[in-house]
């Protein structure tokens, strides 16, 4: 059996242009790749697959001064690129997928994977969420069957292993854990290049550590990154959660999430949209909703008659079957927010859904504020060990206090979200100040889940201490469904994610002091000590020789004494802003001027 590492890279990345040629502690990003892909023993051969675009030249040029292999195809159908870049081997050889934007791969953790691969007769098998540093295993035929597949949609096509994650009848997959032998999932998302900040974070990580393929102690990156990201981003004493990577907390820009609930009205294509309007306009997540309709509806609440103009069945069961979203669409929206570079989560209704949830591999959970009180959801999630966000729109401090009891988890691990179930909220009734109160009880993250129209009470609760805020998203308020209307559009929530970020910037860090950018006022407006009228060279100054003129170039009303008493050196004209060398030292200090000039 012959095992290739098939490494894809382009230069027209969509979130950093270029990056591939770019340097990294003195090297291309791509001869990172390639170095520690040579590293993997069990390998064979390396080959970079590239586009044929003539941008990508350099990339091959680059590859082949490096003694690999190299295949070019398609920009957009990847898969198609993989297919041809193991053309000439055989259907029980092995593909190694790497991406361009992953320096730092581990051999070891890598090698124990291909083992199980290999020892299991598996089509494919990969780390829950995908390691940056632990390479994804595909056989030859599973990836020709995957390409000749007529149900292959084109976001399968341009990221190649979704496919196999959502067949998984139809092929051998195994997923190992995130944490498998040791990894740290809550730091993998600051081992790949996604941005500049990432580039920088990278270089200054090898810099650091002295790192080169085949001699990396990830035991040690993973100290460095707990040192200089963890730390650094966790305040002083201020309580945070990590979701999927990303800190929660005061000390951090405030985590925004794009509620999708149902807003899809049941089309797959609406929900994809909604979450690439969300990447749009910068939010942190998209979150969405699974009910298990069995576990959820009574037979008469199901055959309850549901006629009004919201309505997607003739019976209330209908309708909520219509909204429902499978575990295959679910896991493809999941993998299509993995894809575009935004979190997914959900919040399950009961415990058949997220049993459905875990299946998939989602990252954390939501709980609704009417299932507070749900006692066997709550134990359930509490197994998970997963961080869970709280509602608490139907809820007081005694229903609070119990939920927090059944789910028997770290505070660590939660947050508490103000949250009012009246649709929409009236303004008096949201109670902004409940987020402090959470706080100071619990001691958790606080935020705001916000059901009020428009966006100035969500981006006013981050001067609460909101350090999460949801809020629900539509294509268009005049859609047909109940939460439509209340929701916000595309330009809504541009506006809302503008003015966060400008309060995040306006807050500043409470440290009262003169700040460099008011030095040009201050010359100009301040008052500094001025002559009040001629004073003759030889002339003992007092206070009745000075006032406070603009500019503020000279000295201040408080440094008075250091010309009070002294002698003028020279003869100062009125209106003269003084300066310590228009004065001296008094020749007789005992005798004092009594003439008044």
């Amino acid at each position: 059996m012959k095992t290739r590492v098939i490494i894809q890279a382009r230069m027209g990345s969509a979130r950093l242009r270029g990056k591939s040629l770019m340097p990294v502690a003195g090297k291309p990003l791509i001869r990172w790749v390639v170095e520690s892909a040579a590293q993997l023993h069990f390998a064979d051969e390396v080959c970079v697959a590239t586009t044929s675009l003539q941008e990508d030249d350099p990339v091959v040029a680059v590859a082949e001064s490096l003694g690999v292999l190299t295949a070019r195809g398609s920009a957009t159908d990847v898969l198609k690129r993989f297919v041809e870049a193991s053309s000439d081997m055989d259907e029980t050889d092995t593909v190694i997928r790497l991406t361009g934007d992953n320096p730092l791969n581990d051999p070891i953790r890598s090698e124990k994977l291909f083992e199980q691969h290999v020892d299991n007769g598996n089509d494919y098998t990969h780390i829950d969420g995908l390691s940056h540093i632990v390479a994804e295993f595909i056989s030859v035929r599973a990836l020709r069957d995957a390409y000749n597949s007529s149900a292959l949609s084109l976001f399968d096509r341009e990221h190649v292993t979704p496919w196999f994650r959502k067949n998984r009848d139809r092929f051998q997959v195994q997923t190992l854990p995130a944490g498998f032998e040791g990894l740290r999932s809550d730091l993998d998302s600051y081992l790949t290049v996604d941005t500049g900040e990432d580039l920088h974070r990278m270089e200054e990580l090898m810099q650091e550590l002295n790192l080169e393929p085949g001699k990396i102690d990830f035991e040690k990156v993973y100290q460095w990154l707990d040192k200089n990201v963890h730390h650094r981003k966790n305040g002083k004493g201020a309580p945070v959660v990590w979701l999927k990577g990303t800190p929660v907390g005061e000390a951090n820009p405030p985590y925004v999430v794009a509620e999708i609930g149902q807003n899809h009205n049941g089309d797959m294509r609406n929900a994809k949209r909604l979450i690439d309007m969300a990447v749009r306009c910068g939010a942190s997540a998209v979150k969405f909703q699974k009910r298990d309709i069995a576990s959820e509806l009574s037979k008469e609440a199901f055959d309850k008659p549901y006629d009004n103009p919201n309505s997607f069945g003739k019976t209330y069961g209908e309708h909520r079957m219509f909204l429902e979203f499978d575990e295959h669409e679910h896991l493809e929206l999941k993998e299509y927010a993995d894809a575009v570079g935004i979190t997914y989560f959900c919040t399950p209704c009961d415990v058949p859904s997220l049993e459905l949830l875990e299946r998939i591999g989602t990252p954390f959970y939501k709980v609704a504020s009417r299932d507070l009180t749900n006692i066997p959801l709550l134990e359930a999630l509490g197994k998970t060990g997963k961080p869970v966000i709280l509602s608490t729109g139907m809820a007081g401090l005694a229903e609070i206090d119990t939920a927090l009891e059944a789910l028997q988890m770290d505070l660590s691990n939660i947050i508490l979200l103000q949250c009012t179930s009246q649709y929409p909220c009236a303004l008096e009734n949201v109670n902004l100040k409940a987020i402090e109160t959470l706080k100071e009880r619990y001691g958790t993250v606080t935020g705001l889940s916000d059901h009020t129209s428009g966006v100035i009470v969500a981006a006013a609760s981050t001067l609460m201490g909101a350090s999460m805020i949801e809020k629900h998203v539509t294509l268009d308020r005049t859609m047909k469904g109940t939460d439509q209307p209340g929701s916000l559009e595309e330009s809504g929530l541009f506006k809302l994610m503008d003015y966060i970020r400008a309060i995040e910037l306006a807050k500043g860090d409470g440290i009262k002091e003169i700040l460099e950018v008011t030095k040009a006022s201050r010359e100009k407006l301040e008052r500094s000590l001025t002559s009040r009228m001629d004073i003759p060279m030889g002339t003992v100054i007092s206070e009745e020789h000075l006032t406070l003129k603009s500019p503020g170039t000279g000295l201040k009303w408080s440094e008075r004494s250091q010309v009070v008493g002294k002698q003028a050196a020279v003869e100062i004209k009125k209106d003269t802003t003084l300066l310590m060398e228009m004065v001296l030292e008094p020749e007789n200090k005992s005798q004092l001027q009594n003439e008044t000039p």
